[in-house]
Formats: structure tokens, sequence, C-alpha cells
């Protein structure tokens, strides 16, 4: 019986457990990528401070910009969804930079992430975001293609 019980407290903690081992927060530095057909790319150096919950919550500031969501961990990587309000800062920031890139105002028509993780080291000491999201917009000049990457890296501190 105490085998049993020992079994389901275990499974519990895994279970319920899975982004706790992750938790915690760094700041990853790196660069993001705006490319447009038709106007060309452009990267830029981009600080990330990140924090990710024991509960699955995670929020990341860029640039002045908050984004948060959800998340669900399988071993040392974190897959992660941005919420409703990040997913429309999402769209206003890619415009920006979508703008800048073609000198002609760009509005997104449609934007889908397609790639959203943070994957840790084996230690646990540092982390990795990869982040990417591909769609259309249209400007005085047509309807076009285009994506919008992050990649960064960092120290990572668990939380306590």
């Amino acid at each position: 019986m105490k085998v049993l019980s020992f079994g389901l407290a275990a499974l519990l903690l895994i279970a319920g457990g899975a982004n706790a081992q992750s938790a915690g927060s760094g700041t990853l530095n790196g660069a993001d990528r705006i490319k447009a057909r038709g106007c060309g790319k452009e990267t830029s150096a981009l600080s990330v401070a990140f924090t990710l919950d024991g509960g699955g919550a995670w929020t990341a500031t860029a640039d002045g910009d908050v984004f948060s969501g959800t998340s669900t961990t399988s071993g040392r990587t974190t897959s992660l969804t941005l919420d409703g309000a990040s997913q429309s800062l999402l769209g206003a920031v890619v415009e920006d930079l979508a703008s800048d890139l073609c000198e002609d105002t760009v509005t997104v028509n449609s934007l889908g992430v397609t790639k959203a993780r943070l994957k840790l080291n084996k230690r646990r000491t540092s982390a990795k975001l990869e982040f990417k999201a591909i769609g259309t917009g249209s400007s005085s000049a047509g309807t076009s293609t285009g994506s919008y990457r992050i990649k960064a890296k960092g120290a990572w501190t668990l939380a306590p």
C-alpha cells in the first residue's frame, strides 16, 4: 500500500509540476527580424525580460511592450501561447516594423504564430527563446506576405 501511495504522489507531482520545473526568469538578448516580400528584411538587436510562473503563465517585455499568455512544458521545452491582448499587440508591432521597412503604411490582414517556445539547457541555468509569426499585409503597393522572428538567449534563474 505504501508503494502505491508513493507512486500516486509521484505521478501527481509530475503531472501537476510540469511547468514548475521551468518556472523562473531571465533577460534574454538577441535579435528580431522583420521580412516583407517586396520590401526586404531588417534585423535589430533586442532584449527580452522573460518570466515564467509555476502555473504556466508567462510575461515578456521587449522594447517597452508587454506580452503574456499561457504555456505548457514538456521536459526542458516550454511551448508558449499568446493571450488575445498580446496577439493584438503583436499585430500592431508588426504593422509598425513593416511600415518602416516598406516606407509605406502597412496593414496586417492576417498573422499567425508558427513557433513560440522557451528552451532551457540541461542544468536549467540558461534559456533560448524562439518565436516566429507569418502573415499577410497590404499597403498602397498591394498585398504581400511576410514574417517576424525573435531569437534570444541568456541566463535563467529558477524560481524558488
